[in-house]
């Protein structure tokens, strides 16, 4: 009975190993990102990334060059190369620019590679209404990572393919834009408590959404698992 129960409390715990969440907070690696989130009391509340400024990995200059600038200053992208934008999705073009740039936590997902992130997971409702803001606004890239090119002489991004189509003929829905817009970095999950979003007001609710890294490493984990398993029942075994 003794040793079914040591063998049962092994077991417990490499299950419980599976499950393992980021908590150190870290920002996204770039040139307009802290390398740590910070408090910045200087973005004011009447800009747009105003939601992070209690703790930010964005500085105050770089919420105030995505208010102003949208995106022309800090990447020379130009958001408006189809023509104008409308207010409600420029407002959301720059609050997703803010989620990027000064969330503390959509750390979790970055990548090695600069200005990299992978498979976060954004909330139905924030991809949707990011949708609906911008269905009728053209745009000339289906992917804007690799749909763009830097002109070597002016330094600013153009359309590779110069054919604008709306947000609605590119990606149908809020799940097809957000993972294709950027390529693999967002995933479209279903509203729960673990999903982020772009757009809230009050406290960042984000805070509470952790980076569940067991699909990622389970063979890793069940590797290192087993092995330790493995070494305490031979020394079990070896008492009797």
């Amino acid at each position: 009975m003794g040793f079914t129960l040591v063998v049962i409390i092994a077991l417990f715990t490499v299950a419980n190993r599976m499950v393992v969440q980021a908590t150190d907070l870290t920002c996204v690696i770039g040139p307009h990102h802290k390398s740590s989130p910070s408090p910045e009391p200087n973005i004011t509340a009447d800009t747009a990334c105003s939601r992070y400024s209690s703790l930010s990995c964005c500085t105050a200059n770089t919420s105030h060059s995505i208010d102003q600038q949208n995106a022309r200053e800090l990447y020379n992208r130009h958001w408006d190369d189809c023509g104008g934008l409308t207010t409600e999705c420029e407002r959301y073009l720059k609050a997703e620019m803010c989620f990027f740039s000064c969330d503390p936590y959509v750390g979790q997902w970055k990548t090695s590679e600069m200005l990299s992130l992978l498979d976060v997971p954004v909330c139905a409702s924030s991809c949707d209404k990011w949708f609906d803001a911008c269905k009728d606004v053209p745009v000339c890239a289906q992917n804007w990572i690799t749909d763009f090119k830097e002109d070597n002489i002016t330094g600013r991004f153009h359309c590779v393919n110069n054919t604008c189509r709306t947000f609605a003929q590119r990606y149908q829905n809020g799940k097809g834009m957000c993972e294709t817009v950027w390529g693999d970095e967002f995933r479209y999950v279903a509203d729960n408590d673990n999903c982020m979003l772009i757009d809230f007001t009050g406290d960042n609710p984000n805070a509470n959404v952790k980076k569940d890294i067991s699909a990622a490493h389970s063979f890793e984990l069940w590797q290192s698992s087993l092995s330790s398993l493995l070494a305490f029942l031979s020394y079990i075994l070896l008492q009797f």
